[in-house]
């Protein structure tokens, strides 16, 4: 058994490896992504892309570092108490420039998720470690039997991606696999916010506050994601207990301030708390992406409530980052390369909400066919993107358009309490609705 699990992870030249206990994870069927539909060769396909953010980690950590060899007690060691001793001198650095690091963290995730400044109103508090008290670590018990759990997974294995043969437990199931993919590409997409810091105009300014804040990020977030690999007991408990959780996000309704009738306001608060810079940019944009991913929710409330009480935890994020970050790649890989388009700046934020609004079936079956290792596969993906792109393309434009003309008509007139309720309506007619 051991030596069929070693085979499915491809470790190449490496002598890196990864936790044992993690390693039979990504074994087991009893893996939150195993029976995903959306990746077609279970197990398999959960340790082959595993395994191959493992391995970009690894090289990340190994060129940060300048070490060859990362596989001894004592480098581990030795860089666990680096990544301390770098935060707290990152966090007395910050403490003096808490409000300008703000600024750059809410302007530098915005242009960098493609997201209108006026979409949401974010909240953002930098410097402290953020309280988990109210977040659920672990999924919510269901109502069924237990004695029948390990039944109903035998059979759930969806033959078939026609709705009408699914039973009202098969859907819940679809629903629950649908929401684990996208809280995945939420979190893989949320990633690259680590890493912000990195950009040229970013970095640039970083180094007017001190240098050193660049070379103290760069090894904090690639010791860290090392450690998501390597040091399996620590995650468990970081995810079960919330301690050590450097930054935590919430949606909430937006303030309404009311100082300028004239103007809409969002009707969205990101609360974005981040301990490090890297990590409130991190939050910001996980923020952005999960406001976009409330549409792919079951619109039925009681269904809702009873998806997220399964899927949305602190004890799933540790996976979710592990794997979430090699979905999105395949996922922008499968892309049309006119989404890339600099006239098209914006455009991936429609094509998200529009993917995901598709029904959980055949959103699961697009997602595996784009993170599938069989060209032939991600061709068909490619085409479907293409569709969704074109619509998104349009949506974008008309929404372009009704703005634009809104604003011509507050400048003729006085506005008369209805442009809320005109752009529901309008929303409304492209098929969106502004979850709240």
């Amino acid at each position: 058994m051991a030596k069929k699990l070693k085979e499915q992870i491809e470790y190449g030249d490496r002598p890196e490896r990864m936790d044992p206990n993690l390693e039979r994870k990504l074994g087991s069927s009893e893996n939150m992504y195993a029976n995903n539909p959306a990746l077609q060769k279970g197990t398999q396909d959960v340790q082959r892309l595993v395994s191959s953010r493992f391995g970009k980690v690894v090289d990340k950590l190994k060129e940060v570092t300048g070490i060859d060899n990362l596989t001894s007690r004592q480098i581990q060691q030795m860089l666990m108490n680096e990544m301390m001793n770098k935060t707290n001198s990152v966090v007395e650095i910050e403490s003096n420039h808490i409000q300008e690091l703000i600024d750059l963290a809410k302007e530098s995730s915005l242009d960098d998720a493609e997201v209108p400044a006026d979409w949401y109103q974010i909240e953002a508090h930098l410097g402290s470690w953020p309280n988990t008290d109210n977040f659920r670590m672990q999924p919510e018990p269901e109502d069924d039997d237990d004695d029948d759990e390990e039944d109903k997974k035998e059979e759930l294995k969806f033959p078939s991606f026609d709705v009408e043969d699914l039973t009202d437990e098969e859907i819940f199931e679809l629903e629950k696999h649908k929401r684990n993919i996208i809280n995945a590409l939420i979190q893989g997409t949320a990633k690259k916010g680590h890493y912000l810091f990195q950009k040229p105009e970013v970095k640039s300014r970083l180094d007017a506050i001190d240098p050193s804040l660049y070379r103290n990020y760069l090894a904090i977030m690639a010791i860290n994601d090392f450690f998501y690999f390597s040091m399996e007991q620590m995650i468990e408990m970081m995810s079960q207990t919330g301690q050590g959780v450097g930054g935590t996000v919430e949606l909430g309704d937006a303030d309404d301030e009311g100082d300028n009738e004239d103007e809409q306001q969002p009707d969205t608060k990101i609360i974005a708390k981040g301990l490090i810079f890297p990590i409130l940019c991190h939050e910001i944009i996980k923020g952005l992406e999960e406001a976009k991913g409330r549409h792919g929710l079951p619109t039925d409330p009681g269904m809702r409530e009873k998806v997220m009480g399964q899927t949305d935890t602190l004890g799933n994020e540790p996976m979710q980052l592990r794997i979430g970050p090699e979905i999105v790649e395949k996922l922008r890989f499968a892309l049309p390369d006119e989404m890339f388009d600099s006239n098209n700046k914006g455009l991936i934020n429609w094509f998200h909400i529009l993917l995901y609004q598709i029904p959980a079936q055949e959103f699961l079956e697009i997602i595996g066919n784009a993170i599938s290792a069989e060209t032939s596969k991600v061709r068909k993906a490619t085409k479907r993107f293409d569709e969704i792109m074109k619509e998104a393309m349009q949506m974008k434009e008309d929404f372009e358009n009704y703005k634009e003309e809104q604003n011509d008509d507050s400048d003729d007139s006085n506005n008369d309490g209805d442009d809320e309720d005109d752009l529901d309506d309008f929303l409304g007619s492209l098929g969106i609705t502004r979850p709240k």
